[in-house]
């Protein structure tokens, strides 16, 4: 079973990652492999929520 909030935390943890708006630029390699961890987490809650 999946727990929202743990869900909900990993990727406001993989989002955080991400500069701000007033930061330095990241390499945007870096910013798409946090934004595909982020997506990859999502599809696997959703995967196994379909599962039960």
């Amino acid at each position: 079973m999946v727990e929202p909030s743990a869900v909900s935390a990993e990727v406001d943890r993989l989002l955080d990652r991400l500069p701000g708006r007033d930061a330095p630029p990241m390499d945007v390699k870096v910013q798409a492999q946090i934004l595909e961890r982020a997506h990859d987490v999502l599809v696997q809650a959703l995967s196994s929520v379909d599962k039960s």
